[in-house]
């Protein structure tokens, strides 16, 4: 009858003990949340919006922020590629998530922290002129750095009603392993009508 009277306070007794023996193996079996290691790269307008410049005058000066943040766990350090391209060339392609195979016509490097956003403004303007039915593109400006786009020369676009050529940057981000940068699958494109 003795042992009747404490049964309930022994099995309580022995649950705690089981649960304090076992809390190592259910620490094994508890699973923290996982987080997306990726990057992000935005490209705002001149300020901070997503209001570009869309019409283009030749000598015309705009700006935009290009802003990349790392969320892979780890310091990064990137590349970004410029380039420029006409109506008939392909870009990037986000399906296939493989880069253009146009050349650079420019670069940027910048290092982001873990969870930092690095953002570089970039001041950007474009020469050119009318040659007779096309558009001549001299140079484009970023930053005081003069870069030399190829092709140089746009054809109008009937269906869209001007003259259209296409900014875009591509990141890549630095290989450790293969001491290269490799490219991300990340761009920002923007579509520009060149006013003659």
């Amino acid at each position: 009858m003795g042992l009747e009277k404490y049964r309930t306070l022994i099995l309580v007794i022995t649950a705690v003990s089981a649960l304090i023996l076992a809390t190592p193996a259910l620490q094994q079996l508890v699973v923290e949340p996982q987080t997306d290691r990726l990057t992000e790269m935005g490209l705002l307008g001149a300020n901070h919006t997503a209001t570009y410049p869309s019409n283009i005058t030749s000598g015309q000066n705009f700006r935009l922020y290009l802003d990349i943040t790392n969320h892979l766990g780890s310091a990064a350090y990137y590349e970004v590629q410029i380039k420029f391209r006409d109506q008939g060339q392909s870009g990037p392609n986000s399906f296939n998530h493989t880069n253009s195979d146009l050349p650079a016509i420019g670069t940027l490097t910048m290092v982001a922290a873990d969870n930092q956003t690095a953002e570089l403004p970039l001041d950007i303007t474009f020469h050119y002129g009318d040659i007779g039915g096309a558009i001549a593109v001299q140079d484009i400006t970023i930053n005081g750095a003069t870069l030399q786009p190829d092709p140089a020369t746009l054809t109008y676009n009937s269906d869209r009603g001007g003259y259209f050529g296409n900014l875009f940057f591509e990141l890549y981000i630095y290989n450790g392993t293969s001491n290269s940068f490799q490219y991300h699958e990340r761009y920002n494109s923007l579509w520009l009508k060149l006013n003659p």
